[in-house]
């Protein structure tokens, strides 16, 4: 299984209107490229389970779909049986799925820890989130990807992701230090209206800092390190194959239909 391209999870999305099968434990608030898939599996260790993260939207355009809907829903109401759609289930949210939806699952959720996942300096996440996710986010990408109902959608939620940059967090270079900033200000923020302890974490922190603030026992095993940017080097070839290769069959099947009048279907 390779994440962001597939997922044999099982995890329940119930519909909007069901009720909440287990209460959110956490929310990870810290953006891509902070140690957010270290935290899902460091969480999934200590048996706060299952978190959702964008690894587990990627691969199914129906949540993907719902992803999209939610962050253009203005009524609160309305957005957020969106949002309990789409996290009805799981124990813990991080990644883009929080990160969209922050003050909302604090409302949602006041019991909820919540934790901010960081870098040691918003010039090396920065540089980080450039070499991973920039093509993600390129017109390349959008062209590839477009014969694919996934990865047409996935584009379409990146230039959303652009979107809410400028319009949540004024700043509308994603990969910069600027943005990184002032988002993790943002947060801060959100949570100190609502009166929010914040755990400021780092994935060198290890367990402690962590089960402290979660009131868990300190696992024997070390801190899971999970370093997706060789998986997004190799999603990149891979999507760029599968692109050119669709886009060359298109091209074929057009050419044998002028050149001998051969029907489509």
């Amino acid at each position: 299984m390779v994440r962001f391209l597939t997922d044999n999870r099982i995890a329940p999305t119930p519909a909007s209107n069901t009720p909440h099968k287990q209460e959110l434990l956490v929310i990870g608030a810290g953006l891509p490229r902070t140690a957010t898939s270290s935290l899902q599996a460091a969480l999934e260790e200590l048996n706060i389970t299952p978190c959702l993260h964008m690894a587990q939207i990627i691969p199914h355009t129906s949540r993907q779909e719902l992803l999209i809907a939610a962050t253009h829903s203005t009524d609160t109401a309305t957005r957020q049986k969106q949002v309990n759609a789409l996290v009805s289930g799981y124990a813990a949210v991080c990644d883009m799925p929080a990160v969209f939806f922050l003050a909302d699952l604090m409302d949602m959720y006041p019991e909820a820890r919540v934790i901010l996942t960081t870098r040691p300096s918003a010039e090396t996440w920065a540089e980080s989130c450039r070499e991973s996710l920039g093509f993600f986010f390129s017109s390349s990408f959008g062209v590839l990807g477009f014969l694919w109902g996934t990865e047409r959608l996935w584009f379409r939620l990146n230039m959303r992701i652009l979107e809410w940059a400028k319009e949540k967090v004024g700043e509308g270079d994603i990969f910069s230090a600027g943005f990184y900033e002032r988002y993790n200000e943002l947060v801060r923020g959100v949570a100190r209206e609502r009166g929010r302890e914040v755990l400021e974490f780092k994935a060198e922190d290890g367990w402690g800092p962590l089960c402290a603030f979660l009131g868990r026992d300190v696992p024997v095993g070390p801190f899971p390190r999970v370093n997706e940017r060789k998986t997004f080097v190799f999603i990149k070839r891979v999507l760029v194959v599968k692109g050119v290769v669709s886009w060359m069959a298109l091209g074929g099947l057009v050419w044998l239909v002028w050149r001998y009048g051969m029907p489509l279907l």
